[in-house]
């Protein structure tokens, strides 16, 4: 099975997107969920891209990058 790193989406790490995760898993993936916002989620689309805007996307990318990098799996997707 995969080891697979699962980004989530402008509103945060979600409750949807946690368990898209799940499902992943109980098909035998191992998943990682690495939280970009810190914890932040947000109602709307418009809301989680003012936080993306203020923190900054290149910041964004760093914590993303980092996140992959702590892993360490040579074939993480």
């Amino acid at each position: 099975m995969a080891d697979v790193v699962l980004f989530h989406h402008v509103q945060g790490l979600t409750p949807g997107v946690v368990s898209f995760a799940e499902e992943l898993r109980r098909a035998g993936h191992t998943v990682h969920t690495p939280d970009l916002f810190a914890g932040r989620t947000f109602p709307t689309i418009e809301a989680g891209m003012a936080h993306a805007r203020e923190v900054g996307f290149g910041v964004l990318m760093e914590r993303g990058v980092a996140a992959a990098e702590e892993l360490e799996s040579p074939g993480l997707v």
